[in-house]
């Protein structure tokens, strides 16, 4: 641009050609004219920070967010709900630009994802399908044996009801089920399960007897559906619904006694159903789906379900 000026260009023509401002063209003529012997060096290091960022996040809210990512490893979606329940709103676009500033993001290698069908697209209502699984607790309060938090999810509205035993047995699984029906304020037509001893005997030619649990489905009306040998793809929802209760339960509590598990699963499960906004149907959360669907606005589950005494 200097250059073409030098040359015997007008400042209207290098203006014209570049499709600048007279303004920016005579701001480098006179940094060119300040140091002529210097002037490449000058172009590449010159700052070009705005003088006011009105808009900049203050740092007390900068300083909220890189310590609620060090404690959590949440993700910009989360870490904007952790900001909203401390009544600090701010998009999730701008939490990024935070964390990426602070240098707590890493560049990580896209992999190509696998198309596969999505089986909630085709549920139309409260209870159609509710997915089940069981996630495997480590050892806790001191014990031994391992602890198996039981979950369940309904497709259509992403209702979800959680309860931790201390056993994974055919027995539970019916106390479970006994629960699930009286949690959820809608009707439930089918349960999902995968292959687990604790669900079936599919899988185990030598036991001829009925499983209890298909006996007490039986005895109910509830239809029972099972998904593929390993095709975890296909109880999606509930795998979800375990990462979520992992990061958001597990990770951030140490709990002492089998009574602050109870009550603090209740208390996740409230707001995951009540005020979590869930990114698949709508960020919305699911309470607001399920009255949408309903003519009753004050429907709600039973939570007094989720406690489970040893």
């Amino acid at each position: 641009m200097v250059r073409d000026h030098l040359a015997g260009r007008s400042p209207t023509d290098v203006c014209r050609f570049y499709g600048i401002p007279r303004k920016t063209f005579y701001h480098w003529l006179d940094v060119w004219r300040g140091d002529q012997d210097n002037f490449a060096k000058n172009v590449a290091g010159a700052d070009h920070t705005p003088k006011t960022q009105p808009r900049l996040t203050n740092e007390a809210t900068t300083t909220l967010i890189v310590k609620l990512r060090k404690k959590t490893r949440y993700g910009p979606k989360l870490l904007r709900l952790l900001l909203l329940e401390r009544g600090i709103k701010m998009s999730a676009a701008g939490v990024g630009k935070v964390l990426s500033r602070a240098k707590l993001t890493k560049k990580r290698r896209r992999k190509t994802k696998k198309k596969y069908k999505k089986f909630t697209a085709f549920i139309s209502r409260p209870g159609e399908r509710v997915q089940t699984d069981v996630a495997y607790l480590p050892r806790l309060f001191g014990k031994a044996h391992r602890q198996y938090a039981y979950q369940a999810i309904d497709l259509f509205t992403r209702t979800a009801f959680s309860i931790i035993y201390p056993e994974c047995t055919p027995a539970n699984t019916v106390d479970f089920l006994k629960r699930t029906i009286k949690f959820f304020p809608f009707k439930i037509e089918t349960f999902q399960f995968d292959h687990g001893t604790e669900n079936t005997y599919d899988l185990r030619p030598d036991i001829k007897k009925p499983h209890p649990v298909q006996v007490f489905l039986d005895r109910h009306g509830i239809a029972s559906a099972f998904s593929t040998v390993a095709t975890p793809r296909m109880n999606g929802c509930v795998e979800r619904l375990h990462r979520t209760w992992r990061q958001e339960m597990e990770r951030l509590h140490k709990w002492k006694k089998p009574s602050q598990m109870h009550r603090d699963n209740q208390r996740w499960l409230k707001y995951y159903n009540e005020q979590r906004p869930h990114s698949g149907i709508g960020e919305i959360p699911p309470i607001d789906k399920l009255r949408s669907f309903t003519t009753d606005s004050t429907i709600t589950p039973d939570y007094s379900q989720c406690y489970f005494t040893v």
